[in-house]
């Protein structure tokens, strides 16, 4: 159950205990209140307001940890190792990974095709094995003269912490970004946490005990908490993670208990299991309408039984593999299976992002397409035809309404909706009242602006959309994620196109649906069955001339009922290069088509040139202070 209080949204999570707390977790500050079985709503939310002063306190102070920027692994960027600054300089070898130092560069060797991801995870195994080196070294020097000794220590990538102690258990975890510090950094922490073996708190004991073997140890604390903490970004983790880490946490932990006690049933000594934790998400899959299921990965701190007094640690790595029935909350999650698994396992074939958005490469837009059309419309499979969408859409219980401006400036092609409500503009203005869920709007002045061919790819789009995306909108809701972010997509006209490392998931939705709509209408079997039937009649795809490939294009057209240029661009993706050449569309129209070589056209290249390029090439001396001018002068221009 999710709250929202102040626009603030807690996860409410029932259980059965006694008293109603309130926690605001790290990194991001989410809010999650647990409790009793017994307490109905409205007490709930009147308990999240007398706390609201307190949770909002806490949420800025996570917010303002001061952070590095994210990192890119390319060379120039500086890193640190021990408080001392290094220029990377990464070098591509598809042999082996490597992280030397040399003089003041840090050498990473790795893949030219290995991604941030990769090398972040890579440069944070290179930090374990320096601190850890470093304190083995120092740990020892501390117990020996605090006269404090741990059971057992670890180290551990945090987000929002330097160090930490489980007293019972008698466990020290440090931050592998402390490997960054300076190396009184390293020594205070070490100090703080086995104090911590003394007292929980930080009272007059803890103060004492630090200003008996460490008396500046108050300027070391300052330095540390003023440097910054690695990049953290909250939509850099998996949303379904985030959400299962804080819905279903104690079912994960409660079958990994009962998993490893089962596998030592048999001995008279159990081990005790200290701590779990939700490490990844990985292999999303849905395996059908409504279900999505996936593999949690989880490390487990186990103490194992001992014939000495002290027991030891050890790490448990687990593969739980879920199932979910997508709705307003997780009620319908199973647990299907438990088993072990390598540490840091990471999928290898994942099909869906943790956001749920389908993983899916250009080169697999046919597939989509016509795995799309076999299940809503096999015969267009079987010969050429008009491929009936808005049919298709009906099949699909979708409604199609024409009639709604969907922006003053003609931004959007259409709006396809998955939730009740109203739908916003960027600027938060109510754009479509009341909208329906499983509605298509089109904007009709788009259409006229653009062409007769628009209305139906953007009806081929939408379908895309409610038939691939709907999984990514439910999990939106079910976080409490960004009104529009669950009830709708808005396809923009001119949609974010270039530097696809910075797209959003609503960007790569777009781009998928983009792709594939086209080849919905225009399946590529029949597609190439019409044209070659069409071209064989010309003499065959190579000696057809220009005004053949314009007739072709006129008749594929008429026949699939796309514009002239959805045609032309289709018969050109599907490898009949001589299409370039045929109706080009320069300043606004049509003019004659050309011929050419099909070798001497490289990609992206055309020998069409507009009026104001043609003035530049004729005229440069006029036109070096033109504002026409742009870009430098051409060597050589060839005309047909």
């Amino acid at each position: 159950m999710r709250i929202v209080i102040s626009g603030i949204s807690i996860d409410v999570q029932k259980k059965n205990i006694k008293n109603m707390h309130l926690q605001v977790k790290p990194p991001d500050g989410h809010v999650v209140i647990s409790a009793p079985l017994s307490v109905d709503d409205k007490a709930i939310e009147a308990y999240a307001r007398t706390q609201l002063g307190f949770i909002k306190k806490s949420i800025s102070k996570f917010q303002d940890q001061l952070r590095a920027s994210k990192r890119q692994y390319v060379s120039g960027e500086t890193i640190y190792i021990w408080g001392k600054q290094y220029f990377l300089v990464f070098k591509p070898d598809n042999q082996k990974n490597n992280f030397e130092i040399q003089n003041q560069n840090i050498v990473l060797s790795m893949s030219a095709k290995s991604t941030v991801k990769q090398r972040d995870a890579y440069v944070k195994e290179e930090y374990r094995k320096i601190l850890k080196e470093e304190i083995e070294k120092r740990l020892q020097k501390w117990e020996a003269q605090t006269g404090l000794k741990c059971d057992s220590w670890q180290t551990k990538y945090m987000v929002t912490k330097w160090g930490a102690c489980s007293t019972d258990k008698k466990k020290l975890w440090f931050n592998l970004q402390l490997a960054q510090k300076p190396y009184r950094c390293l020594d205070y922490i070490i100090l703080h946490e086995l104090t911590h073996l003394i007292t929980r708190k930080h009272d007059a004991t803890f103060i004492a005990h630090m200003d008996r073997y460490m008396p500046n140890w108050r300027e070391i604390r300052k330095e540390l908490n003023d440097s910054r903490l690695d990049y953290y970004e909250a939509q850099d983790e998996s949303p379904l993670q985030k959400l299962i880490d804080q819905s279903r946490y104690d079912d994960i932990r409660d079958a990994a208990i009962t998993f490893i006690n089962e596998e030592h049933s048999d001995e008279t000594k159990k081990p005790s299991v200290v701590d779990v934790e939700i490490e990844n998400v990985i292999r999303i899959e849905q395996p059908e309408n409504g279900v999505i299921a996936f593999d949690v990965i989880a490390s487990c701190d186990v103490e194992m039984p001992s014939s000495s007094r002290k027991g030891y640690f050890t790490e448990k790595w687990l593969k739980i593999h879920c199932q979910v029935t997508l709705g307003i909350d997780m009620s319908g999650f199973r647990i299907m299976s438990i088993g072990d698994c390598e540490p840091q396992e990471k999928s290898d074939n994942d099909r869906l992002s943790g956001e749920l958005v389908p993983i899916i490469a250009r080169d697999q837009f046919e597939d989509e397409a016509e795995k799309f059309l076999t299940r809503y419309c096999p015969e267009v499979l079987k010969k050429p035809a008009r491929v009936p969408i808005e049919t298709v859409a009906s099949d699909m219980k979708l409604q199609i309404i024409e009639d709604v401006p969907l922006s003053d400036e003609l931004t959007y092609f259409g709006t396809i909706i998955f939730d009740n409500g109203n739908v916003l503009d960027k600027h938060r203005k109510i754009t479509i009242r009341n909208a329906k869920r499983g509605t298509i709007y089109l904007d009709p002045r788009v259409s006229y602006e653009r062409s007769v061919g628009t209305k139906r790819t953007t009806i081929a789009h939408e379908c895309l959309h409610w038939h691939r995306h709907q999984p990514y909108h439910v999990l939106m809701k079910m976080i409490g994620a960004n009104d529009n972010l669950g009830r709708a997509i808005q396809c923009q006209i001119a949609a974010n196109t270039t530097d696809s490392d910075k797209w959003k998931a609503v960007d790569w939705m777009e781009w998928q649906a983009k792709g594939v709509a086209p080849r919905i209408l225009m399946p590529a079997k029949t597609t190439r069955m019409k044209a070659d039937e069409l071209l064989a009649e010309c003499g065959g795809a190579t000696e057809a001339g220009i005004s053949d490939y314009e007739n072709v294009i006129d008749e594929l057209s008429a026949l699939f009922d796309v514009s002239r240029q959805a045609a032309k661009v289709r018969l050109i993706d599907l490898g009949y290069t001589k299409a370039e050449g045929a109706y080009p569309f320069v300043d606004g129209h049509y003019v004659h088509g050309y011929s050419f070589e099909p070798e001497s056209l490289q990609e992206n290249q055309t020998f069409t040139i507009p009026y104001a390029d043609l003035f530049n090439a004729n005229f440069p001396e006029q036109s070096n202070s033109s504002p026409l001018r742009k870009g430098p002068k051409p060597a050589k221009i060839l005309y047909f």
